[in-house]
């Protein structure tokens, strides 16, 4: 029939030290996990936005975007009065869109938190990928790092 695999057993190479710094360790940083999925959820819709808007850019001469304009019904009130009352040209809708400009400073100001939100996201998912690195016994611990001896004080 089928091979038998031989699996290999870690719970002779873990000692009671390991599990008991690796279940230490979870419980000590509940608060980044929950920050990096708070931070992914309301940081997901604004990719969401970039994405496409950045598609749509990157295709709008053959999509003629610069020949379509969009309804003032759909867009913000005060939105580019300049473009007259009958709409305004979709290529510069989807870049104000892009940018943040579409909902003038509060928009702008919007996406900086988001980057910001993206750089804490970047640095959450690295605490916890080094953690769980550390804590499986993937990571050599400090002072076993060939050419540094830990130094006894």
């Amino acid at each position: 029939m089928g091979k038998k695999r031989k699996q290999r057993s870690f719970a002779a190479a873990e000692s009671p030290e390991t599990v008991r710094t690796a279940s230490a360790n979870s419980r000590r940083r509940p608060w980044v996990r929950r920050l990096h999925a708070i931070l992914g959820l309301i940081s997901a819709f604004n990719l969401l936005v970039l994405l496409s808007t950045g598609l749509l850019l990157q295709h709008s001469t053959l999509l003629r975007l610069d020949e379509r304009t969009l309804s003032r019904k759909i867009l913000p009130n005060g939105y580019r009065p300049q473009d007259g009352g009958s709409g305004v040209r979709a290529d510069i809708v989807v870049a104000d869109l892009h940018s943040g400009r579409l909902f003038g400073v509060a928009g702008a100001l919007a996406l900086d938190i988001i980057t910001l939100a993206w750089f804490v996201m970047l640095a959450t998912g690295l605490v916890m990928y080094l953690s769980s690195q550390r804590t499986n016994g993937r990571a050599r611990p400090r002072g076993e790092i060939e050419g540094f001896p830990e130094e006894d004080s």
